[in-house]
């Protein structure tokens, strides 16, 4: 073979040993820099992911429960799980449990019994109000409401959370976070509102129709069965306790228990002995009241002069069996631990007075808070503008007809009352002592069909029961309604009757917690 022809067909079967190592090494640079590239996207994906993740971005989005056929994210099932605690957070309950808002649901202690934590308690009380809401918002969906009907009240409420966020100098979507946790959002918090709204709608509807739905012979059947718990129970009583003993002398050193016996045993005696001079003396017609002062019984729940309780269980249990025993203005003598109870029975009665039905018309006087978020009285010129309101209110009513009709609406027009400026003003079945002071003494007056009168209420700021307010009220008086034990049977109907239908409901929505939940409570 000529060397010519052998150096081609060199070249025809492929690189020579140099050429082949060189070859290699690029592909190997090529395969190093494929890896490096893809190690370089993995990481950068991973630094994105982590970025995402600490927002909340997943853990919001996370499945945490189920109810019925829905299932709920972190972010939705949140707003059910701070409602609750929030709520028991600020109760007199939480404040006696010693619940710390601080510390985390997970570490704090809700029943030692059965070792459950906060964080166990508000996830069980949070998928009970879950299923209530968005089982009784399909409910009401079936039943035609829709919620442009609540459109008012979620309006109100994102307005009150708008101005909350305002006054604590953060953003809307910033206060949600601080009320709801750091997974909620302006949507899943008015979507979850507008929910709940819904419930209570087609709840409320329910018990308003099963309300009115009981005959008279529904009611008077109730009582017959339930007397005890519908009576009016009228009684007097004084307490004597047994003063208070040392269990020291007076060089401070510990007596011994005969000692300390003889020292009680003493105290008792002393208060039996005004016990029984104050029975002498009621009994011959001297007054409870007269009592209380001559033995200056000043503390809480240390006398009552004809006090009134509706429901023999209403009654203290110290002595209530010993007072249904005695007959009208009947006195007695009862021993407890503590003392002695100087008691009268009076009288036992099923109230027969009538509840009244009203309309009214508020016009607000413009209050303010102080540094502390406390409620402000309105200045003179608050006063003068709520009193413009009103007089322009009055013009309009005398310009009127003056029907019962023409006031609703003028009610529904004027009226800034929220809780009945969409129902003509109307209240109806109040019983002596349901308004507040000024409007109670003109309702409960000597009143026919029609009358009308003006009222000037000042707000209490030191009664932290109610929020405040001030204001003119100009009041419709339609009549009078139904006995208060009436109205009290009812309620209690109604509201059994609509559990039992709120009942049938759930059983098709069973609920469960899901991994999501995990990062509520922490």
């Amino acid at each position: 073979m000529s060397a010519s022809r052998e150096k081609k067909q060199r070249q025809n079967a492929g690189p020579d040993q140099k050429a082949l190592k060189a070859q290699q090494e690029r592909a190997a640079r090529k395969q190093k820099t494929i890896v490096y590239s893809i190690v370089g996207a993995v990481a950068a994906v991973l630094v994105i992911a982590l970025l995402v993740w600490r927002t909340g971005f997943f853990q919001a989005r996370s499945a945490a429960a189920t109810v019925g056929d829905d299932t709920l994210s972190t972010a939705q099932f949140s707003y059910y799980y701070h409602n609750i605690r929030s709520n028991y957070a600020n109760s007199y309950t939480g404040y006696l449990m010693g619940f710390d808002s601080t510390k985390s649901d997970s570490e704090q202690i809700y029943d030692s019994t059965n070792g459950q934590t906060y964080r166990d308690y508000f996830i069980e009380q949070a998928l009970i109000n879950a299923r209530f809401a968005y089982a009784l918002e399909r409910e009401a969906l079936n039943a035609g409401h829709t919620e442009a009907e609540v459109k008012d009240d979620l309006a109100a409420a994102i307005a009150s959370a708008k101005s909350a966020a305002s006054s604590n100098g953060v953003s809307y979507s910033a206060y949600l976070r601080l009320m709801f946790g750091p997974y909620m959002s302006t949507g899943v918090f008015e979507r979850e509102l507008t929910r709940a709204l819904m419930a209570d709608l087609v709840n409320d509807e329910k018990y308003d129709a099963l309300y009115d739905s009981y005959a008279q012979a529904d009611l008077e059947d109730y009582y017959k069965e339930n007397a005890d718990s519908l009576d009016t129970i009228e009684y007097s009583y004084l307490y004597f306790a047994a003063p208070d003993v040392e269990t020291t002398d007076e060089n401070g050193t510990a007596l011994g228990d005969d000692e300390i016996q003889k020292l009680k045993d003493d105290a008792k005696a002393e208060a039996k002995e005004k016990a029984e001079e104050a029975l002498e003396a009621v009994e011959g017609g001297a007054s409870f009241e007269a009592q209380a002062d001559k033995y200056e019984l000043t503390s809480a729940g240390s006398h009552g002069d004809h006090a009134k309780v509706v429901g023999v269980n209403s009654v203290a249990s110290a002595y209530r069996e010993d007072l249904l025993k005695l007959g009208k203005d009947e006195c007695g003598l009862v021993e407890v631990d503590g003392g002695y109870y100087v008691i009268s029975f009076h009288d036992r009665y099923l109230l027969e007075e009538p509840t009244r039905d009203v309309r009214h018309i508020l016009a607000r006087a413009e209050t303010t808070t102080d540094e502390s978020g406390n409620v402000v009285a309105p200045t003179d010129e608050a006063w003068a503008a709520a009193k413009a309101k009103m007089d322009e209110i009055q013009a309009a009513w005398e310009a009127s007809g003056k029907t019962e009709d023409d006031f609703a609406n003028l009610a529904n027009e004027k009226s800034e009352d929220g809780g009945s400026n969409t129902n003509g003003g109307l209240y109806e079945r109040n019983y002596d002592g349901t308004f507040v002071t000024e409007f109670n003494d003109w309702v409960f007056g000597s009143r026919q069909h029609g009358d009308v009168g003006m009222v000037q209420h000042e707000g209490d700021p030191t009664d932290t029961r109610t929020t405040p307010y001030w204001g003119y009220h100009l009041i419709y008086y339609v009549g009078e309604n139904e006995p208060v034990w009436m109205g009290t049977v009812r309620s209690t109907l109604a509201d059994t009757a609509r559990g039992e239908w709120r009942d049938g409901i759930f059983a098709n929505y069973p609920t469960a917690e899901l991994g999501g939940a995990k990062y509520l409570g922490k």
